[in-house]
């Protein structure tokens, strides 16, 4: 059976997914994620140092030697908030040397990929909000009837977040701002879809400690953040064990993006999806490839 590999150059990490489609959806048969903390190497002014360029090449160039072994040809890399720089072509012909097709993604385009993946998941949730709290950025996606009626970006992550006070109101300024610009997300919505690896975290640690699987309430989650705070043994034992080492730095300003995006859509649960950009940036690719 034929694969595809999707290489998702992210601020945070940089993952390598390969896939096989069964029945029109796409199904993980590889992943492999490398904490790469672009982020750290793009300056105020937004610029990537050489020595970010660098390590996005070196990564990539890891994931194009497993693909040489696994004999994967159909081979696209996304690039979401890294490539969001002053030099981006600069970036994209450093990497376009690694055998991927690469393809840097807008912040319309980023929501949108993770609002198509996220339907793998969700396929019956036709009405609502979905949103991704990522490394440099969070993406919120309002749909109707199963379909995109807005989808927006904006410049504020958990890795970000973790350089400013934990209450910060940055989160709540951003998402006020985004109502204003966006008026389908000036609507409330009880059940949110939640994407991305912070989410995905997030539940996995729930589930330790309430057995919620998928389905994370805002009472909960309130609660984890609390005892986060409070250095609750529990807590922090779940967080060890469910969460990777990279990512804890960053978990709890992650978490309280959440709760603002939460408080501001009144919502009184959120669905963790399995799928999203990655997911949904193959399937593009594939309608690109078939057109």
């Amino acid at each position: 059976m034929k694969q595809y590999a999707i290489a998702d150059i992210g601020s945070n990490t940089m993952v390598l997914v390969v896939y096989e489609i069964h029945d029109g959806r796409p199904f993980q048969i590889y992943h492999k994620s490398t904490p790469a903390h672009l982020i750290d190497d793009v300056d105020a002014a937004g610029h990537m140092s050489q020595h970010g360029i660098r390590k996005a090449y070196d990564v990539l160039m890891t994931y194009k030697e497993t693909c040489d072994e696994m004999k994967i040809s159909c081979r696209w890399a996304d690039i979401t908030e890294p490539c969001r720089i002053s030099n981006q072509a600069e970036l994209v012909q450093a990497l376009s040397s690694c055998s991927f097709e690469i393809h840097p993604l807008t912040g319309y385009q980023e929501a949108a990929c993770d609002y198509l993946g996220s339907k793998n998941s969700y396929p019956d949730q036709k009405d609502g909000i979905a949103f991704d709290v990522g490394g440099g950025s969070t993406e919120l996606i309002s749909f109707q009837d199963g379909k995109i009626v807005e989808a927006m970006s904006f410049h504020l992550g958990c890795v970000r977040l973790a350089h400013l006070p934990l209450d910060t109101e940055e989160c709540a300024q951003q998402l006020k701002k985004a109502q204003r610009e966006y008026p389908s997300l000036q609507r409330n919505s009880k059940e949110l879809i939640g994407i991305g690896g912070t989410i995905r975290a997030t539940g996995l640690v729930c589930d330790a400690l309430y057995h919620t699987k998928s389905t994370i309430s805002t009472a909960h989650l309130q609660e984890l953040y609390q005892k986060l705070i409070n250095q609750d043994k529990a807590a922090l034992n779940a967080m060890q064990d469910n969460v990777k080492a990279s990512r804890q730095p960053v978990f709890l300003p992650g978490i309280h993006m959440i709760l603002e995006i939460c408080r501001i859509f009144q919502a009184e649960t959120i669905l963790v999806s399995d799928s999203g950009i990655r997911e949904g940036f193959l399937q593009e690719c594939l309608l690109r490839q078939n057109d």
